[in-house]
Order: C-alpha cells, then structure tokens, then sequence
C-alpha cells in the first residue's frame, strides 16, 4: 500500500504540535477538543495540525481503540447487513445487527450511539476551531481553504446526522455546559438546510485537488457530492440532479471511472489515490490502521487476516447477472447451474472468493471453510439463504498490497487500507435516480449505461418505466457497490428498507430479521436524551 501524504493519527499534548521529525509525510496532531486552545494556534502549521486532529473523531487511530472502542466510520461496509446483502456475526454486534433483527433500543449501544456521540464531537471540534481562526496568522494563503476544509466536515455530519436520526441539535459556536443545557432539536429540514450552507461556502473554497496534495482532505467535487445526496435524501430531485451534474461536467479531468481492470483496486488497498474515488477515510499504515476490515478477512495459508464473521447472502451472489447483461433467472441468460460462475458479470468474481480461488499461496478449501469464525461452514448453510464465499473487496493481497497482508496478518494494527465514502460510480447512478426520480428517464439511462459498460457489460433495454428504471438503478448499484455500505442509504431513499431487510433469509442463522417501522430514524443515546431537558427522543423508542 502505497503511504498516503495524509495520515489521521492523533497524539494529544495539551499544549505541545510538533512535527515528527523521521517522516515529513507523517503529520502528528492535536485533538482541538482536548485541553484549552486558548492561545494555542497561533500559526497556520499549528492551526493545519488542529484540522487534523478532528478526523479523530472519524476514525481513531490504533487497532484496540477503533475496532473495540468504536468511531464514526465504525465498520461502515456493515451497513450491508441492514439489507439483503449480509448478515451480521450475531444479534448483538456493533449495532448493526440490533437494528435487522428488531433489537435497537436508545440503550443497545453501538453504532446508534456512535454516529451521534462522535459525530457531534467532531462539530464541536470544528466550531473550537472556526472560533480561534481569527486569533491565527495565516500568512499570504489565507484562511478560506481552512475554514472550508471545517465546514465541510461540518456540513457533511449534518447531512449525514439529519439522514440517519432526523432532526438535530444545530450548533455553530463553541458552547458553555450551561448553555448545552437549553439546547434543543431543529427540525430534519432545518439540520439539511445548515448542512447545505456549510457545504456551499466549502464547494466555493477548496479546489480540484486536495489542499496541500493531502490525500483525504476533501475537494470541491467531495462538497458538491455532499450537496447532492443531502438534495436527493430529502426528494428535492431536480436539485440533486443540478449538483450532480457539476461533479460530471468535470470528468476526464479531476474525476472519472477507472478501467476494468483496476476497478478491483478500489477497495482493496492498491487504487486508493484514484479519480474514481472521491473522498475517503485514511486508514495506515503501521499502527494508524484501523480495525474496520478485520472481519471481512478470510483464513489465510500464512497468517490471520480477520475471522470470516460476516455471511454474505446467496441472494447477493446471484444479483450478479451474466456478462450479456440478463439476469440468471432469464432463460436466455446463458446461465448454468451446474458451472454457476462462467459467463457472470466480472464484478462477482473481483467481490468476492470462490471455494477453488487461489489465494495467499493456497486454494480456498476445506481448511479455510472450516476455520471460519462464528457459526460454522457457510457450505452447509444454503438452505438459510447463505452463500459460501469470502470477501474479496477489502481483502489485503500479497502480491498487490504486500503491506496491507502483512499488517492484517497480525491484526495487531488491524487494516491499513482506506474507507471509501463516495465514489464516481455512486454519483452516476445517483445522478441517474434523480433524473429519473424528477420524471427524466430517459436522461437517467446515460449514468447507467457508463457504470455497466466499464464492467463490460451492454446498455441497459430501451423503453424502461420510471418503475423499471428504478430498480434497475438499485440493482446497479447493489453489484458496483456491494460490501462497501451503501445499500442501505439507497434502499432507505427508495422506501423499501424494512420490506427487503425483512425478506432476508439469511437472518434466520440469528433468530430471523424483524426490522421495525421507526427503526428508519435511529435513536439518539439514551443517556444524552435523559441528561438533556430539552430534547426528545424519536417516536417508537
């Protein structure tokens, strides 16, 4: 794995920012919300590091804090088990579970408490810093890309926040603990409305490529993505489709798709610095990786690299159509039952292993079967909708990221390969939903089209209904972005959340899926609500 300019670690002094001396790529930061900064940031240097040290809040760095201790990108492909796509180790794992299988309480913890508690800490990280920025000499560059740079963090936990819980506590200023008190609730619109303000002011400021060369800081292409899917989870499509466009009218220069044959590379390690990918969370190496992948590993001849916790549903694997473009179910597919993976959409094999793949210098047999943690051989659990593969995306390779095997290897530092959170392919087919959303099918094909044909396969039937359309969109999306966590957010868009995590068969290996009608807001935390007089809980809880 290729060591990236930006590394997120934090070393919290309350009143020493140095750099490290071995590595100038390394940066070492202070966590703003730790300590007084009164007087503290006095130079750019010290307020760059201060930015720094709030992606803490996004993803901790260190293997024992990230993968026990939670964040706020906390296992993010997890998601996935909030659908049709996975199911979770067991009922009771980080959150995610609880919410398929009817458990989520303001009291269950995980990652229900996580995105509220971290995210909310990191606003307030991002309103210490705005506060000092007057008291800070930034010489000839000037303070605008840095403001930017913040209240694009900002605005995207807003959006993000007001997406998953509704409406939130909005605040700008840094605030005593007497007037944390008296604050309450805005409404969902009002939470997108601050968030889209915030992410106007960043799209304006920042450029094309990321300030200073760092990879994971955010460009203007990564604030006007955010615009968008604020625009589009609210149903203002004509809005969404505007923004989108923005982020299209620059491809083949700053953005675009990457070839077929590195589309793997993706989220594996070895194409992280990519056009496609948009924005990430910077994980590695060394002791800055995060544990967020461990679980996705598969048994290797050499080595760990993660426990196999997650199965993966026999109704995702066959989602992937044939390489013809058909699905398997149609007769003229191709498809046959008796050599299932010849003839496929390339993405299925480059998604996941198959029992008889090559891997780590072995094949993938009974020994890697039989070593999977927590609830046996997935071989023998056809009949409960469980496919029997491993992940192939998030799955270091020795031959292509000898780095990221070795780490997982030891899990020690867990994974250094990064979170991908928007990629140009998810943009197409957004853009492509709200076109055909706002009643422009026809315009909505383009999108598609592009996303189907890097994987080499055909344009999609003319003549499709908005219905059809629909769907197959999602259905795009499903196999583009299967494992990476956005499932979830397009089947909640698209009203049918808690039908299709109900209809998952594989949930039946825990007791059965049971998602509830208002689990589609999640619960603030418990202790939060009972310690704050003027804020009530989501209705349902």
């Amino acid at each position: 794995m290729k060591i990236k300019n930006l590394l997120l670690v934090t070393f919290i002094f309350s009143f020493t920012l140095f750099f490290t001396s071995c590595d100038e790529d390394f940066l070492v930061k202070s966590d703003p919300g730790q300590g007084t900064v009164d007087g503290f940031f006095q130079t750019a240097d010290d307020f760059k590091l201060g930015v720094n040290g709030i992606y803490n809040s996004l993803t901790e760095a260190g293997y024992f804090v990230t993968f026990w201790g939670g964040n706020y990108f906390h296992m993010n492909m997890e998601f996935d088990v909030v659908s049709d796509n996975m199911v979770g180790q067991g009922a009771a794992w980080k959150g995610y579970s609880e919410l398929a299988s009817g458990l989520a309480t303001p009291l269950s913890g995980g990652i229900t408490d996580w995105k509220f508690n971290y995210g909310m800490g990191a606003i307030s990280k991002v309103n210490t810093m705005l506060d000092v920025m007057e008291n800070v000499d930034f010489g000839a560059e000037g303070s605008a890309k840095w403001e930017a740079e913040l209240r694009y963090l900002r605005g995207f936990l807003y959006a993000d926040l007001a997406f998953l819980y509704g409406g939130m506590p909005i605040i700008t200023v840094p605030v005593s603990a007497d007037e944390a008190n008296e604050i309450t609730r805005s409404s969902q619109a009002e939470t997108y409305a601050q968030a889209i303000t915030d992410l106007e002011f960043a799209a304006s400021n920042l450029g094309e490529t990321p300030t200073d060369g760092q990879v994971g800081r955010p460009t203007t292409m990564a604030a006007t993505t955010a615009i968008a899917y604020a625009k589009l989870n609210q149903k203002d499509y004509s809005g969404a489709a505007s923004e989108f466009a923005k982020v299209i009218a620059k491809e083949g220069g700053a953005v675009g798709l990457v070839s077929a044959d590195v589309w793997g590379c993706l989220n594996r390690g070895c194409a992280e610095d990519s056009k496609e990918i948009i924005w990430s969370i910077q994980n590695g190496p060394g002791a800055e990786g995060s544990g967020d992948f461990i679980p996705m590993g598969i048994p290797t001849q050499s080595g760990y690299n993660g426990w196999s916790g997650h199965k993966f549903t026999q109704d995702l694997v066959d989602a992937f159509g044939m390489a013809n473009g058909l699905p398997i179910t149609d007769p003229a597919s191709g498809y046959d039952p008796a050599n299932p993976l010849e003839g496929r959409d390339p993405r299925l094999r480059m998604t996941f292993f198959f029992e008889g793949d090559v891997y780590d210098g072995g094949t993938i047999g009974d020994a890697e079967f039989g070593g999977v943690c927590c609830n046996g051989d997935t071989r023998l659990m056809g009949n409960l909708g469980i496919a029997p593969v491993f992940p192939k995306k998030y799955t270091a390779s020795p031959e292509d990221t000898p780095e990221a095997f070795a780490q997982m290897n030891t899990i020690e530092f867990g994974s250094p390969m990064d979170i991908n959170i928007y990629r140009y392919s998810g943009v197409l087919l957004a853009h492509a939903e709200a076109l055909n959303e706002s009643g422009n099918t026809s315009a909505a094909y383009a999108g598609v089209n592009k996303v189907r044909n890097r994987a080499g396969l055909p344009d999609l039937a003319d003549g499709l209904s908005q219905t059809e359309m629909r769907e197959a969109i999602l259905h795009e999306s499903r196999v583009e972005h299967a494992l990476e966590g956005r499932r979830y957010y397009d089947l909640k868009r698209a009203g049918i959340l808690r039908e299709t995590v109900n209809s998952n068969k594989g949930w039946d290996l825990h007791g059965g899926a049971n998602y509830k009608p208002h689990f589609d807001l999640w619960p603030l935390p418990g202790n939060f609500v009972d310690n704050s007089p003027n804020i009530d809980q989501n209705p349902g809880y």
